[in-house]
């Protein structure tokens, strides 16, 4: 991991579209990437650690799905932060799609029972012990006066992804065409991605995850279960138990209601 560089972190709760943020702002920087570890050269990944080779001409630019607290790594040598925020409805679904590609472990639980601990507990139980928060805590801790922060929503992301990939640059000081910006919109687009996850995964018969960003296991993707699974938005949780939207509004009323999220 580079060390004492100034840092632009991209951060994120797992599963709020930050694997998505990464590809976007490489292919803004450095044009489409040949092959996914591509993108962890340029922006390391602070739970991956990796070779990197960061431009030494600018910024690092690291991954954390860290809470922000005075205990962050590499906090003194914090330059600004992007910070994306998810509707937490679709990062249940989205945990529950990547416990499966896992496939494996205490990962291996069912819909509900998942559901009910993610409800209880703000956000899945095992991230909050690794230091991630919960959805809320992890979006109040960066919404921070210490350094400079764009806040994306992954919504307008998707919405439109070359007008927030416009202002992402403009916050980064980086100038760049417009043609420039819908190149690396397309380059980063989903369908894009996912193609690139499954040539990936059929030619790395060995599944070593030192050639490949993209988790999972090769026999998890020929059974359709890919780690760029949907990335859809505003999605009903009723398919995991009759009346579970209903549930998690009441759970988790006010933090839905501070952060917009809160669905009729």
């Amino acid at each position: 991991m580079p060390q004492n560089a100034p840092i632009i972190w991209l951060a994120s709760y797992p599963k709020s579209g930050n694997t998505w943020l990464r590809f976007m702002l490489y292919a803004a920087l450095y044009g489409s990437p040949k092959q996914s570890i591509d993108i962890t050269t340029k922006i390391a990944d602070i739970h991956r650690p990796l070779p990197t080779n960061p431009d030494p001409s600018g910024p690092t630019y690291i991954k954390t799905h860290f809470q922000l607290t005075d205990q962050h790594p590499q906090l003194g040598s914090t330059l600004k932060a992007i910070h994306i925020i998810r509707n937490p409805r679709d990062i249940l679904l989205s945990a529950l799609n990547y416990r499966k590609l896992l496939g494996k472990g205490s990962w291996a639980v069912t819909k509900k029972h998942y559901a009910k601990a993610f409800l209880n507990t703000g956000g899945d139980p095992d991230w909050k012990s690794h230091g991630f928060g919960t959805w809320a805590s992890h979006a109040r801790s960066w919404n921070t006066d210490q350094f400079p922060v764009l806040h994306l929503r992954y919504e307008d992301l998707k919405a439109d992804p070359a007008t927030q990939l416009n202002n992402i640059l403009k916050f980064l000081e980086i100038s760049r065409t417009d043609d420039q910006i819908k190149e690396a919109v397309t380059a980063s687009s989903f369908d894009t991605m996912r193609a690139l996850e499954i040539r990936e995964k059929n030619a790395d018969k060995s599944n070593d995850l030192t050639k490949r960003l993209f988790v999972g296991s090769n026999d998890a993707t020929r059974k359709g279960v890919y780690f760029m699974n949907k990335g859809e938005s505003n999605q009903s949780l009723n398919a995991i138990a009759p009346g579970f939207d209903a549930q998690f509004n009441a759970a988790l009323k006010d933090d839905l209601a501070e952060f917009n999220y809160l669905s009729s």
